[in-house]
């Protein structure tokens, strides 16, 4: 239930900090995310603003898997780690411990929030090539993909090393989830590249 409530509060709170800050929110296709269903959703990574970005985007309670280092965010790092599951993709061990825990959740009916890139890519919006473990830990829980394409994070808040904002709306498409009941682990390529073509198309990139 603690977590439940503190989902529903970072939402109520993200929503009225983009309101104050007069950038509106535009999502498009929310109508393909039944909150009834359970996903694992898929989305590019290009700024530090996709994980509230994806508070929008999510209409039941979401887990995050992010990167260890982000427990070390003031205040937000400590939120981060206790409900949410972390990642040292340096350690095998830990790799184990998120498909465990990644399956655990789903199996929960909680939503599954992953960023297959691993990291913000230096050249965004270009994509780095996606990691397995979303695709990996969707087939073997028979939940469906849902792929997200954020578009101008990169802009509004670009990891460039200092602090530049600008004013644009937050803007994001969710696209019709993909059903993984049937597939299987040799699937598992095939699945990557085609949820990776449908964001790269959106973006207006070329593949990695």
């Amino acid at each position: 239930p603690t977590h439940f409530i503190a989902d529903r509060l970072n939402k109520i709170a993200l929503k009225v900090v983009f309101f104050f800050c007069g950038f509106p929110v535009r999502i498009e296709g929310k109508e393909n995310v039944d909150k009834a269903e359970t996903y694992v959703l898929v989305a590019n990574h290009a700024s530090y603003l996709d994980i509230p970005m994806m508070f929008f985007v999510n209409k039941g309670f979401g887990v995050f898997v992010g990167k260890s280092s982000l427990s070390k965010v003031p205040l937000f790092g400590y939120m981060y780690k206790k409900l949410y599951i972390l990642v040292n993709r340096k350690d095998p061990r830990s790799r184990t411990r998120v498909y465990d825990m990644g399956k655990k959740v789903l199996s929960e009916g909680k939503n599954l929030i992953i960023f297959p890139e691993g990291t913000i890519p230096k050249n965004a919006p270009q994509m780095l090539r996606f990691k397995d473990g979303a695709f990996k830990i969707a087939i073997e829980s028979r939940v469906p993909i849902l792929p997200v394409s954020i578009l101008n994070n990169y802009k509004i808040f670009p990891d460039v090393g200092n602090l530049q904002v600008n004013r644009l709306p937050f803007s994001a498409i969710v696209h019709p989830p993909i059903s993984t009941v049937g597939l299987e682990l040799d699937d598992l390529q095939e699945l990557k590249e085609r949820v990776y073509n449908l964001i790269a198309e959106d973006l207006n990139v070329l593949p990695a």
